[in-house]
């Protein structure tokens, strides 16, 4: 693989039993706990679960499914090619060691299952978050060269949320991840306002990352594959609708958002199909008014989005989003293997070598800041 110091827009840590150390007192008797389940008639390498608030996560089967690699106690953790430490940072010298193998530089970490509904009290998601938060930067302290990470904000409880915007800076994070919803609200719902007036403030990114924030659509999805294709992804096309034509970027100006593991794609479509009703929409004056059509705010460069190395359209996105706009995401040690995407991408004879190490490098570098 030709020599770049690459920088990962989006992997992930999984969870273990310490990330609940650090929740408020109030909250101790709730700490999130390991449940084991023996002969599962179906996906019996996933057979740990978390216990919390009354209910098991991932949900596998059924109504409401989500999918997730944590905890580690499961045998499907404990048969991929990452050590269990490396998946938890619990050795860190595992996680660069796998970094280097894959000729990672530097990787910005994200939640596993924390993009999950925990709770349907706000309080309680919310000082779990903070929980993960304050151990996350912990971890990432050891080598914070090359481990950056960022931190999961509790957008239902608008006041733990903008506090915790401004922790998260203190702390050090890169980045602040939501969900495409704030439960059932659009992310360009009024209530809102006040992150994104936050994200500004500490000049942090928005990072939209795919996950089960919205609960209706969740309940849709009766098995893995819908959920991970469905429930689990078009929360960020919601994102991008808000974004856009809910006029988050009009009324903050200085915010750059980025949307995460839903490929690119999809970006062609929404645009396109966003830009065909824009005119009928303010003539009609129904619906969020935007004073721009969605394309021309892809050509401001407040927009990124990560890609999948094999994305036929990607020469499309870069034309549409520009080459200073894409993301790469290695999203180790999840079990869909996009890290093989970095090379996959070098191989690519139809992306020219400087947009390759645009979205290899320099792009994640200046939407983090790093």
């Amino acid at each position: 693989m030709k020599t770049i110091d690459v920088i990962d827009a989006d992997s992930h840590v999984m969870e273990v039993p310490e990330t609940w150390d650090y929740l408020d007192d109030e909250f101790r008797a709730r700490r999130p706990v390991l449940v084991q389940a023996r002969g599962l008639p179906t996906m019996p390498h996933m057979d740990f679960f978390w216990l919390i608030d009354g209910g098991i996560h991932p949900r596998l089967w059924g109504r409401g499914t989500t999918v997730s690699g944590t905890p580690l106690e499961m045998t499907f953790a404990r048969e991929k090619p990452f050590s269990v430490g490396s998946q938890g940072l619990t050795d860190i010298e595992a996680r660069l060691r796998d970094m280097d193998a894959l000729g990672i530089q530097i990787q910005v970490l994200f939640s596993s299952i924390l993009f999950h509904r925990l709770t349907e009290d706000p309080r309680f998601e919310a000082a779990l978050m903070r929980s993960y938060n304050t151990w996350l930067a912990g971890r990432c302290a050891e080598r914070p060269d090359r481990l950056k990470w960022a931190a999961v904000i509790p957008v239902r409880d608008m006041a733990a949320c903008v506090a915790e915007v401004r922790r998260a800076r203190e702390l050090g994070a890169v980045g602040l991840m939501i969900g495409g919803t704030a439960g059932d609200k659009l992310l360009h719902h009024r209530d809102l306002d006040s992150f994104f007036a936050a994200a500004c403030d500490v000049d942090l990114p928005v990072c939209v990352h795919c996950g089960w924030s919205c609960p209706g659509l969740t309940q849709t999805c009766e098995d893995p594959y819908a959920a991970l294709l469905l429930s689990f992804t078009l929360p960020v096309l919601m994102a991008f609708f808000s974004v856009t034509a809910g006029g988050v970027l009009d009324r903050f100006p200085e915010l750059r958002v980025a949307f995460l593991e839903a490929g690119s794609e999809w970006i062609p479509y929404m645009a396109g199909r966003m830009d065909h009703y824009h005119p009928v929409i303010q003539a009609v004056r129904w619906g969020p008014h935007s004073k721009k059509r969605p394309s021309e705010y892809l050509a401001e460069g407040r927009l990124y989005v990560t890609c999948e190395a094999e994305e036929r359209l990607l020469p499309r996105v870069l034309e549409l989003v520009g080459e200073d706009h894409v993301l790469i995401e290695g999203d180790m040690p999840h079990a869909e293997a996009r890290d093989t995407g970095i090379q996959g991408l070098w191989e690519r004879p139809d992306i020219a070598e400087v947009a390759k190490r645009k979205i290899l490098r320099d792009n994640a570098r200046a939407f983090y800041k790093l």
